[in-house]
């Protein structure tokens, strides 16, 4: 009977220890991810709303890496220029970075879902 339960046990720590290690980015997908659920089904809509808010939070995260290259910070897509002069670097990138990314897609969520049922 242990000898069943052990590799259950395991397999239970494993799975919580990795529930322990989400990212920023992942708790913000699934933010989004509620949010499109409790909106209307528009699937262009939300496509475009899943793309915004990856493009945030990938540029966000590459303004802190010296070697990523920005998707829309600093460049032109489009019509549209988006200007970036650099930042100073902190002392705790990644928690700078976790704060870039939240400030973000919270600024995408509220701009896109503040009309939405049950928002």
């Amino acid at each position: 009977m242990i000898k069943k339960l052990l590799p259950l046990l395991f397999l239970c720590g494993i799975i919580t220890g990795l529930h322990a290690q989400v990212s920023v980015a992942r708790r913000w997908n699934e933010a989004l991810i509620n949010s499109i659920r409790k909106d209307f089904a528009r699937p262009p809509v939300h496509a475009r709303n899943l793309f915004h808010t990856s493009m945030a939070m990938y540029d966000a995260w590459a303004a802190f890496d010296t070697t990523a290259e920005t998707y829309l910070l600093g460049k032109t897509v489009g019509n549209y220029t988006c200007t970036y002069e650099g930042i100073q670097m902190p002392s705790d990138i990644h928690a700078a970075q976790e704060e870039a990314i939240s400030y973000a897609v919270y600024r995408v969520l509220v701009q896109r879902f503040q009309f939405s049922p049950n928002a």
